[in-house]
């Protein structure tokens, strides 16, 4: 087999597995999103979470899709093997402290998330994985973004 070969061999492997990582990195928050959703006192923090449980889920089907198309159906089983990231795990016991506390460990959090993400992006991945990170990098800037704004206007009211 000669080094070109060999490489494109190779090279889904470890694809599948970054987004493998990725997939369980989505998983652990949108879990994580969606129990802090029903334990909630604040309806509109409930809402808020919900809709970035949602948002995960988004993600979490569009890499799964795009890994099964990379592999194929025989590799299913490895794809976000339910290996959690153990990134939001840690914050399910301060659900029901929804102050600034939390907040402050969520930005980071999803900061961290998407650090992962921004790693992925300099593997040496196939262009169509490449530009489908980058969209779904898009969405978790957003839900940083408004993690960030809560954060900032919970501590303001305080």
């Amino acid at each position: 087999m000669n080094a070109e070969a060999k490489e494109s061999f190779i090279m889904p492997n470890t694809t599948i597995e970054m987004l493998s990582d990725l997939i369980n990195i989505c998983e652990d928050a949108r879990e994580f999103y969606a129990t802090a959703a029903y334990r909630t006192k604040s309806r509109s923090l409930g809402e808020t979470f919900r809709r970035i449980a949602s948002t995960r889920e988004s993600v979490i089907i569009n890499l799964r899709l795009h890994a099964l198309s990379i592999a194929g159906e025989a590799a299913e089983e490895e794809i976000g093997d339910g290996r959690t990231s153990d990134l939001f795990r840690p914050l399910r016991t301060e659900i029901d402290d929804m102050e600034i506390a939390l907040l402050r460990k969520l930005e980071k959090a999803e900061s961290v998330a998407l650090e992962q993400f921004r790693d992925a992006l300099n593997s040496e991945s196939p262009e169509a994985t490449t530009d489908l990170i980058e969209r779904q990098m898009q969405m978790l800037d957003e839900t940083y973004s408004h993690i960030k704004f809560l954060k900032r206007h919970l501590g303001s009211a305080a």
